[in-house]
């Protein structure tokens, strides 16, 4: 594998892996779990696990990953969806040809892609975007998330939006609200994304 790209942009850093010399051509984009400061390379350690690598998955697929992290004072949503937003912009700007996006993410990861693609849609910026995942996403908090989510319609309106859930995460979205979904095995392993989940999802991009 190409070695890896870092992008440095306000409030955040991505880290692109090419899958093939070195160029831009199948972005897969995934936003990292949690709130700043995102340590990507733990983040990249857990996506290679011993149990599963789903890096290894995505780039026989020919899948260029690209993760997506925040800076340490970047938490809340929508300064997160705006890193987001700008790695898809950045993403885009990269790469050689016109295959489309696939954007999403882990846990909270989840929701800032969903936030960040539905706002560029109201904003009419194009995010190329034709797959939205959601693995093992968290639902917005009511109180302080949701009425700015409501704002930009709830969700993205032209990806196809794909839910994944391993079987020891309590799940709070609503199947109804996806394309389709999968419920896997619990993940016991090291990695971060089990290979059951991993394979249904990559499959689903192609």
């Amino acid at each position: 594998m190409a070695p890896a790209l870092e992008w440095e942009l306000p409030g955040g850093t991505a880290r692109a892996f090419p899958a093939d010399g070195g160029n831009i051509l199948r972005p897969f984009i995934l936003a990292a779990d949690g709130t700043g400061p995102t340590d990507l390379a733990a983040v990249e350690a857990g996506l290679g696990g011993t149990s599963y690598s789903f890096l290894d998955g995505l780039r026989a697929r020919g899948h260029d990953l690209v993760l997506v992290g925040y800076d340490k004072d970047v938490t809340e949503l929508s300064r997160q969806a705006r890193v987001l937003e700008l790695a898809v912009l950045r993403a885009i700007a990269e790469r050689r040809g016109f295959v489309p996006l696939v954007v999403g993410g882990i846990g909270r990861g989840a929701l800032t892609a969903r936030y960040a693609l539905a706002k560029m849609e109201r904003d009419r910026l194009d995010h190329q975007t034709r797959v939205y995942f959601s693995y093992n996403g968290t639902a917005p908090i009511p109180e302080r998330e949701s009425p700015g989510l409501e704002q930009l319609g709830n969700w993205p309106l032209r990806p196809r939006l794909l839910k994944l859930v391993s079987g020891d995460f309590k799940n709070t979205l609503s199947d109804d609200d996806f394309d389709d979904h999968y419920s896997g095995s619990p993940n016991t392993g090291t990695s971060l994304i089990t290979k059951d989940l991993g394979s249904w999802l990559i499959d689903r991009t192609q």
